[in-house]
C-alpha cells in the first residue's frame, strides 16, 4: 500500500532517518507507512505493524490524543496548511515524559488531490534559564535525570534554585512547606558536601546537571504553534 501513495525515494529517506520519526496516514487517519524511528518515539516495538490501523488502535501513550489528531488531519486536508505542534507525553526510547516537535503536512497525489497527511516527530531543543544566563546557547534541556545523586524531589528544588527562585517561591511552586524545601536542600548539601545555595548551583552547573528539567514541570498536552 505504501508504494502506491509514496515515491520510493521518500521511503528510502524515511527508512534511513535515525532521528526523525516519519509516518503517513490516509484520509481516514489510517497508517499507510511508519518508520522504525517513529515507533521508537511512540515507545512500541519496531516489529509492530501499524498499516491499516488508526492511532486509537495502537497501544501507545499518545493514543490519548487520538481525537485531537484526527480533527487536525481533517483540517489539514481541507485547508492544505501544515500544522506544527509540541506534543508532551511519555515517549522516546527512554519512555519518559518529554516534549517533541510534531509536524503534520498534507500529502498530494500526481493530480494534486490530497490523499492524506505526512507526520514527522523530532526532539525539541529547549534552552534552559541557566544556559541563557551563562551564554551556553548550545546547551539544551534534558528530561532524564543526569545522575542518581539526588532524588526526583531534590532535583525539583535544584532546578528551581538554578532558575533563581527563593525558598519561599519554591515552597509555593511545589505546594510544600518551607521546612520541606529546606529539608530537601539539607539532603542535597549532605550528598555534595556543600553548605550554601550558591555553591550547590555552581556545583550543578560545573557537572552539567543544571540542564535537567524534572517531569514535575512537564504537563501532558498537544499545543499547536501558531504563526
Amino acid at each position: 500500500m505504501k508504494e502506491r501513495i509514496l515515491p520510493s525515494r521518500l521511503i528510502q529517506m524515511f527508512e534511513s532517518d535515525p532521528v526523525v520519526g516519519w509516518a503517513v496516514k490516509d484520509n481516514h487517519s489510517r497508517f499507510v507507512y511508519v518508520n522504525d524511528t517513529f515507533k521508537i518515539w511512540q515507545t512500541i516495538s519496531t516489529r509492530y505493524d501499524y498499516e491499516g490501523r488508526t492511532i486509537s488502535d495502537i497501544p501507545v501513550p499518545v493514543a490519548e490524543f487520538a481525537s485531537v489528531f484526527t480533527l487536525q488531519e481533517r483540517e489539514i486536508e481541507r485547508t492544505g496548511q501544515p500544522v506544527r505542534a509540541i506534543t508532551t507525553h511519555i515517549q522516546g526510547k527512554e519512555k519518559i515524559m518529554q516534549p517533541v516537535c510534531n509536524v503534520q503536512e498534507p500529502l498530494y497525489d500526481e493530480k494534486r488531490n490530497c490523499v492524506g497527511t505526512v507526520i514527522s516527530v523530532r526532539p525539541v531543543r529547549i534552552m534552559t534559564p541557566a544556559s541563557l544566563l551563562d551564554g551556553k546557547i548550545t546547551q539544551h534541556a534534558t528530561f532524564e535525570p543526569p545522575s542518581d545523586l539526588f532524588t526526583e524531589k531534590e532535583w525539583e528544588v535544584v532546578y528551581l534554585l538554578a532558575c533563581g527562585m527563593k525558598i519561599k517561591e519554591i515552597s509555593s511552586i511545589l505546594s510544600i512547606t518551607i521546612d520541606a524545601v529546606n529539608g530537601r536542600l539539607r539532603s542535597c548539601y549532605r550528598k555534595t558536601g556543600l553548605n550554601a545555595v550558591s555553591a550547590l548551583i555552581g556545583y550543578c552547573r560545573a557537572c552539567g546537571y543544571d540542564n535537567y528539567t524534572p517531569s514535575f514541570f512537564l504537563k501532558k498536552g498537544h499545543i499547536i504553534i501558531r504563526g
